[in-house]
């Protein structure tokens, strides 16, 4: 076979992967979009609380993400080259977006400080937040500082399955509960509630607004396309590989859901 039929072949398995994929995650995707959380969100208080727990899951991306980078990139020194040059690249364009982005006055950001930026502007308590990163620097483990924080469960559990998938180590499904079951799932339901509540606390949510328009920009348009070539060229047409990598995305997305089902239920209860 010539090395452009064989490219073609191969170009041709990777898209039978990624669509075989997205079928399987369908349902599950389908689910956490119309979860009734978003119909909850309609005031600054309800915002602000689901703020509290979301700001866990933007931590943990960042968590999977370096993940990623740890073991996709050479990150000591002296340097060498490690793996594929292609998905280097990829790694290092995602990361330099979602950990130092641009603000909107200028200088930049990593999306998590921004995300405590806009949490403190509506009024939320970072103060766990805060807590738990201070456990973090002072040693202990992640389920050490998610203890001594006294996480919600729903938090806990979320934060706890997505170590599990990182201490696994096992690239392709570090790539795919990052690609699929991550931010990029707010939808724009979500992003015209903000706005709504933009209009009627002027000043309150423009640093939220601005994060979520810069998660539609680059997970729609940059990041969500790079992290699905991620994958597939992680998996190389290796059936395993790829049955472990759609696992770990379901997996993603289900967590994803019993964290969305923990902060509502918290706030039926609250209310």
């Amino acid at each position: 076979m010539s090395e452009s039929l064989s490219n073609q072949f191969k170009s041709s398995e990777l898209c039978d992967f990624q669509h075989n994929l997205a079928r399987s995650i369908a349902a599950d995707r389908r689910a956490l979009l119309e979860h009734r959380l978003y119909g909850q969100l309609q005031t600054l208080e309800n915002l602000t609380a689901f703020m509290e727990h979301h700001a866990f899951a933007v931590w943990d991306f960042m968590s999977l993400l370096k993940a990623l980078q740890a073991r996709l990139t050479c990150v000591d020194v002296p340097w060498r080259p490690v793996g594929n040059a292609q998905v280097r690249r990829l790694v290092n364009e995602i990361v330099l977006g979602e950990e130092s982005d641009v603000l909107p006055a200028g200088g930049a950001a990593s999306h998590f400080e921004l995300y405590l930026q806009a949490m403190q502007e509506a009024g939320a308590d970072t103060s766990q937040m805060n807590q738990f990163i201070q456990q973090l620097e002072s040693g202990k483990t992640v389920a050490e500082s998610l203890e001594q924080t006294s996480v919600s469960p729903a938090v806990a559990a979320f934060v706890r399955q997505t170590f599990e998938v990182i201490e696994r180590g096992r690239p392709h499904e570090i790539a795919a509960a990052f690609t699929y079951g991550r931010e990029d799932l707010i939808p724009e339901m979500f992003t015209q509630l903000v706005h709504g509540l933009d209009r009627q606390f002027p000043g309150k949510v423009a640093t939220l607004r601005y994060y979520l328009e810069r998660h539609i920009a680059l997970d729609g348009d940059e990041h969500g396309e790079m992290g699905r070539q991620m994958v597939a060229l992680l998996c190389d047409g290796d059936a395993c590989r790829e049955q472990e990598a759609t696992q770990a995305a379901v997996d993603a997305l289900r967590s994803r859901i019993r964290l969305w089902d923990g902060i509502a239920q918290a706030m039926e209860t609250a209310k």
